[in-house]
């Protein structure tokens, strides 16, 4: 999901990692306190709570996720050799506060709307 966040000098800064292709990069259950940022390559979601599609360069990885629970709800897995930025929750937080006091709540607040829509129309379907 790409977001109005820019990942400049400051985050770049933080650990990488480089996965390769078929390996998990995020685990179901991992705490939300990591923003995941797909610098090069692509990966996938499996069965995530709210579906985000085939993940890019450029991408946040389970970003609906990040803001809304406090665990990642479905493992990410690379489909490519993928290089990850990881950034603390609070950078995220910061940087974004940064371009506009309300944003980083209101990102929140729709990321919780959407998780509680899907879990709706998954309780209305059964």
């Amino acid at each position: 999901m790409k977001t109005p966040l820019r990942v400049d000098a400051e985050g770049m800064a933080y650990p990488r990692q480089i996965i390769d292709k078929g390996k998990q990069i995020i685990a179901a259950g991992a705490a939300t306190d990591r923003a995941y940022f797909l610098i090069r390559g692509r990966a996938r979601a499996q069965n995530p709570l709210v579906s985000e599609g085939e993940l890019q360069s450029g991408d946040f990885l389970s970003f609906v996720s990040f803001l809304a629970l406090d665990a990642y709800d479905a493992d990410v897995i690379a489909t490519t050799q993928a290089e990850v930025l990881i950034l603390p929750r609070g950078l995220v937080e910061q940087c974004w506060q940064d371009e506009d006091q309300t944003s980083w709540v209101f990102a929140c607040s729709l990321a919780v709307d959407a998780v509680k829509r899907k879990l709706a129309l998954d309780t209305v379907a059964a």
